[in-house]
């Protein structure tokens, strides 16, 4: 086996939020399930492939400014030549493959490929030792220092870009607060989160000052019905089709869920509530909460402050921060931003990358990567 130590319920899970992804796709919208289903099959290949080359791999470690560099690089390019392929919204695909394949075009979305480049910079950032040495050394508590703050405006600077500029919200606020977390995570020093809150306070304020999309979607999540209702089309019907749902749900094939816009991408977790109830949604969480702390748990096992170590808790970080704000703004608990729900929302980028950290997960616990 190429995986020998690997956790016996990860890949399960993995599987079985696939599977529920695929069916609901197919029930509410056909023409993708099968879309769905080739991009999970190109997924598992590439996690194979990077499971058994993984020795390739050990060079993005040693480079660490090489995968922040790239990540800030195909964003701009994603600026200048970026596509909608419906045609609504912010440009924020490139395209791939602009004939029809099998009666689909095929765009990337750049923004799921950054979130794992972030990854990868912290991981071999903060495991180099001169820069924990910095971290944990310094006294003054009200001096924050150049290996913090350097990368600090960084993340800032490229998350607010996103917002603002590309009206990118859910991706550039993903990015920024996985940096966030991971950074208080390793250090535990207080005063590096208190300082980097209150720059994401002062980006909220720009963008709301600059960006019209970001004043729509604060408004929206303060009160959805305060103009005419077709402006917040989309909670709307999220909030009645869950309500309808109940406790058991309507079944599988039935309910209101098809009236959900996106119920197949951002919305999937409202439509899944819809049909399998208030309990289907429990059990989504569940799944999900389950395999985040046992990436968690995984990191805990690894050599402390060691990259494979970062790698695992940045990749269950971008996990968890993903669930939080995909099924917060369904749930009127967060502002709408448009990320997909890890391994059930439609997306062949998405699904794609997910598949590419969990390689990174299981590589990290066998101690074959970093």
């Amino acid at each position: 086996m190429w995986i020998p130590n690997r956790d016996v319920l990860m890949f399960p899970i993995t599987n079985l939020l696939t599977g529920w992804g695929l069916i609901t796709i197919w029930r509410l919208q056909g023409t993708y399930a099968f879309r769905y289903a080739l991009w999970y099959f190109i997924s598992i290949i590439c996690m194979l492939v990077i499971i058994r080359w993984s020795r390739n791999l050990t060079f993005l470690e040693k480079h660490p400014y090489l995968s922040l560099i790239t990540g800030i690089f195909i964003t701009g390019i994603t600026v200048l030549v970026g596509v909608s392929p419906s045609e609504i919204g912010p440009n924020l695909w490139l395209s791939i493959l602009p004939v029809n394949f099998i009666n689909h075009k095929i765009y990337f979305q750049p923004s799921e490929l950054l979130k794992v480049l972030i990854i990868l910079f912290l991981a071999a950032y903060l495991s180099r030792k001169r820069t924990t040495l910095i971290l944990e050394n310094i006294q003054n508590k009200y001096v924050l220092p150049a290996a913090f703050t350097i990368p600090l405006i960084t993340m800032w600077s490229v998350s607010t870009f996103m917002v603002i500029i590309q009206g990118d919200l859910g991706a550039g606020w993903l990015i920024y607060w996985c940096f966030l977390v991971i950074f208080y995570l390793r250090t535990r020093r207080k005063r590096y989160a208190l300082s980097g809150i209150i720059l994401f306070l002062i980006g909220v304020l720009l963008a709301y000052i600059y960006s019209d999309l970001v004043q729509f979607r604060l408004h929206g999540w303060i009160d959805p019905w305060f103009t005419d209702q077709t402006h917040f089309y989309q909670i709307d019907q999220a909030l009645i089709a869950m309500n309808k749902g109940g406790i058991f749900g309507t079944g599988l094939g039935s309910g209101i869920s098809q009236y959900i816009p996106l119920n197949h991408s951002d919305f999937i977790f409202a439509s899944i509530v819809s049909e399998w109830g208030h309990v289907g949604g429990v059990a989504i969480i569940a799944l999900l909460s389950t395999l985040i702390y046992r990436i968690f748990r995984s990191a805990q096992q690894l050599p402390r402050h060691s990259f494979s170590a970062l790698l695992n808790t940045g990749i269950g970080v971008l996990f968890l921060v993903q669930t939080i704000i995909n099924i917060g703004g369904i749930l009127r608990i967060l502002p709408l931003t448009g990320v997909p729900l890890i391994f059930l929302s439609y997306g062949g980028s998405a699904m794609l990358l997910a598949h590419i950290c969990m390689a990174f997960v299981f590589l990290t616990r066998n101690e074959k990567f970093g």
